[in-house]
């Protein structure tokens, strides 16, 4: 078997990037006559060192701001990803589109060229946007109506591209629930790194990219008014920021606070770093929000890492954080609104003894979490969709 793998990441600073680098490693273990080809968008982020040298990857596919490409580069980047798609799809059993749409579209369309199936991967905000986005919305459904199958993330996300498609849409019949997984024995072992600012300090840790669907305002704002009562707590910040005018406002809210030297932002860091951050952390704080834009957090693998390092969680009602922490036994989960969040938030920071069993508990639910599991829901997607392919 020969899969074509369509994503705009194989990178450890994104979401998308580490799922594609661990659910493509375990479907080779699961299956190893499965041979792997990528096709990578330009202005990609660094490659993660796990990805194997035997891999085929290859540069050809749009940048992630696709969907927002004017439309004249829209449709001339959509074709040359098909034609670039149709090409390495020859010779390929399906292709499997991992990045959303519009990518997914360009891996439709290249797959019906090349006469093979093409499933796609749903995770989150870019699964559901092109249903209500006036330019794309006719186009992302007839999309979704013509694929193969889609993997879902979460039930959070599934639930929202039904309610948009409903029970007559094609691809009712032939979404799957396939939650995230996470790596949890990584997590159990000490990050071997040289000393850091962090090191000694009582902190709490977010990461994300600084965008306002991740929720870090609504995160800092809770967090200004629990840390003026304790004075030894620093917050620790993980995620790429674009300089704009939301990362500012962020800045602006911990000054206007007085706590601008106890909040620190480090922007990317290696995955060493984040497992060392993690495992530290008084607690992992991660309360996304739907943003304006319609944005809206999928899963959030970082939960499921947190919890595999041992420290309770915090997240949002309303998103895909419903579905990777377990509320009251992994962290909890609240309303996305500054007073719940500065609840929680002192709850688990007074309680020792609350914060180690919700660690506990949350390190032996990661633990049950498998790429290995995920993997063999795929690769039984896989063969359905061939089967139905042959009875056709």
């Amino acid at each position: 078997m020969r899969v074509l793998f369509l994503t705009d990441s194989l990178s450890d600073l994104d979401g998308v990037g580490r799922y594609a680098v661990r659910l493509l490693r375990a479907l080779e273990e699961e299956r190893p006559d499965l041979e792997v080809h990528v096709l990578l968008s330009r202005k990609h982020r660094p490659t993660s060192a796990d990805v194997p040298s035997h891999w085929k990857v290859e540069v050809a596919l749009p940048p992630d701001y696709f969907f927002y490409m004017s439309p004249l580069k829209f449709w001339v980047s959509l074709q040359l990803a098909r034609r670039a798609i149709a090409k390495a799809a020859r010779g390929c059993t399906l292709v499997h589109a991992i990045k959303d749409y519009p990518h997914n579209l360009a891996g439709l369309l290249g797959a019906q060229s090349a006469g093979v199936p093409c499933i796609a991967t749903g995770h989150g905000t870019y699964t559901v946007q092109p249903l209500v986005d006036a330019r794309h919305s006719e186009r992302a459904r007839d999309t979704y109506a013509k694929l193969d199958g889609m993997i879902a993330v979460s039930r959070y996300t599934a639930r929202r591209v039904n309610e948009l498609l409903g029970p007559a849409h094609p691809l009712f019949e032939k979404l799957r629930i396939v939650p995230n997984a996470v790596d949890a024995a990584k997590y159990g072992v000490p990050a071997q790194v040289e000393p850091r600012p962090w090191h000694g300090q009582r902190f709490t840790l977010s990461i994300g990219e600084l965008k306002e669907r991740k929720g870090h305002h609504l995160a800092l704002e809770s967090w200004v008014r629990v840390a003026a009562s304790r004075p030894d707590l620093h917050h620790y910040v993980v995620g790429r920021g674009a300089g704009d005018e939301y990362e500012r406002s962020l800045k602006a809210l911990v000054e206007r606070a007085g706590l601008a030297s106890r909040v620190h932002f480090l922007g990317n860091v290696t995955e060493a770093e984040k497992v060392d951050l993690l495992q530290r952390a008084q607690l992992f704080l991660h309360v996304p929000v739907l943003a304006k834009d319609g944005g809206f957090e999928g899963f959030g693998i970082v939960y499921l890492e947190a919890s595999a390092a041992g420290i309770p969680c915090i997240g949002t009602l309303g998103c895909g954080a419903e579905d990777a922490l377990v509320d009251g036994r992994t962290g909890f989960l609240v309303e996305p609104n500054a007073q719940a969040v500065e609840t929680a938030l002192a709850r688990i920071l007074d309680d020792d003894k609350l914060r180690q069993q919700l660690g506990a508990e949350g390190a032996r639910h990661a633990g049950r979490t498998t790429w290995h599991e995920n993997a063999r829901v795929v690769l039984a997607l896989y063969d359905e969709v061939l089967r139905r392919r042959q009875v056709r």
